[in-house]
């Protein structure tokens, strides 16, 4: 028996249990808080990281990576690949973020991420000149055994020891303390926050309270559902318009003027010219006035603002990027 599984067999405690690799395990999600969990026994802290969230299948050598909806990942990553295939101790499945370090702040940027983001082509990613790490988080499978049911310590020893750390694998650091402390110096740096989590949560493949989210800056993922035409210099659009979902209803959440280059004027052009339609796909209510272009509610964009007003808008969004690792009724007001 390997170290690995000896130390898994005095976790478990009669909770292991013995199958196959599965084909998919759907990812945990955080849910928002509003700040730290009070200083307690039970709970671990992670930095929370602006990156691509990424399921890892390393199986007989070979090694795939998932989005958080399932969406092959390989081609865009193809040195996680790599580097993976060597580092991995066996058959596994993890959970980790995809992340670019912006070199002027020292911090992850989903906005220096989008530039690898959007590429399919292996060749085309390794040149991008955009290098990119991996922080591990959790261990979901280990060689023949399911760890969902084992408390998160636990899966962390595992994951710890059955990988090999070097760039571009890190081990994603955590604390059992000094939350507030770690929250306020994550804000300082310009960094996204902490990630709370209790320390005996299962992993369950759902939303839950037993993993919290504390963001430094409001950020949160919005459906696109038109733009209107461009004003003086700008070319191809002026502002995106955006939603998120309330059971089936889209909901209108504001107009999103800033954040935008050329490129990327050029890039959502492109995406959103196939999706043009006739009639606005928002409920309605107050709408933006001028000329506008609805389109049908598919792509996600990532958007910071500064807070929701009295009626329910974004007070100053700016556009941060484009996700493809969550679908269009997934969207949901989070704060």
């Amino acid at each position: 028996m390997t170290p690995s599984r000896e130390g898994l067999a005095r976790a478990g405690r009669g909770r292991l249990r013995y199958r196959a690799e599965p084909a998919w395990i759907a990812p945990m999600l955080a849910t928002l808080g509003e700040q730290p969990p009070p200083a307690r026994a039970g709970w671990v802290y992670e930095p929370k990281l602006d990156g691509v969230r990424v399921l890892i299948f390393a199986k007989n050598g070979r090694v795939r990576l998932f989005s958080r909806n399932r969406k092959p990942l390989d081609a865009a990553y193809p040195e996680l690949v790599e580097a993976l295939a060597l580092a991995v101790r066996g058959d596994a499945v993890l959970d980790g973020e995809v992340v670019a370090i912006d070199p002027q702040r020292g911090v992850s940027s989903f906005a220096l991420l989008q530039q690898r983001m959007q590429l399919r082509d292996p060749v085309r990613a390794s040149r991008s000149g955009v290098p990119v790490l991996l922080y591990l988080f959790d261990c979901l499978y280990y060689e023949g055994i399911d760890l969902t049911g084992l408390p998160l310590v636990d899966r962390k020893a595992v994951l710890r020891d059955v990988v090999w750390y070097d760039d571009p694998i890190r081990f994603t650091p955590f604390r059992t303390s000094g939350s507030a402390a770690m929250y306020r110096d994550a804000c300082a740096r310009g960094a996204e926050g902490i990630i709370a989590k209790r320390a005996d949560s299962i992993y369950v493949s759902a939303r839950s309270t037993d993993w919290l989210k504390i963001k430094c800056v409001n950020q949160q993922e919005f459906v696109v559902g038109g733009y209107t035409e461009p004003q003086g210099s700008r070319e191809r659009l002026g502002a995106l318009l955006v939603g998120y979902c309330d059971g089936p209803t889209l909901r209108y959440a504001g107009k999103v003027g800033t954040g935008y280059d050329r490129v990327t004027l050029e890039m959502l052009h492109r995406k959103l010219t196939p999706l043009h339609r006739r009639t606005s796909p928002f409920a309605p209510g107050p709408l933006p006035s001028g000329t506008v272009q609805w389109v049908t509610p598919k792509l996600v964009a990532q958007i910071g603002f500064a807070e929701w007003t009295g009626a329910g808008l974004l007070r100053h969004p700016r556009y941060l990027g484009l996700r493809e690792d969550k679908t269009a009724r997934e969207v949901r007001r989070e704060g």
